[in-house]
């Protein structure tokens, strides 16, 4: 980004300044602080609920044995 700073120099070439204008990004930071400061406490607040209560209650198994026996030839 280039833009004229001052009178023509001595062979009749405009000077160019080529730094970035950092302005509106600046200007575009503030506005975007501001908003997520405006919307943070909308978001945050809560509205309280009553939710039902749990109807499924664990069943309990008896646990099984199983024996298993293996004689010397491999047999079950």
């Amino acid at each position: 980004m280039a833009m004229n700073v001052g009178p023509a120099s001595e062979d009749g070439e405009e000077q160019l300044n080529n730094t970035i204008n950092t302005t509106p990004l600046v200007d575009v930071m503030l506005v975007l602080l501001i908003i997520f400061l405006i919307t943070i406490p909308v978001v945050t607040q809560s509205i309280k609920l009553e939710l039902p209560k749990e109807r499924n209650l664990p069943t309990q198994t008896k646990p099984e044995n199983i024996v298993i026996a293996v004689n010397r030839d491999g047999e079950v």
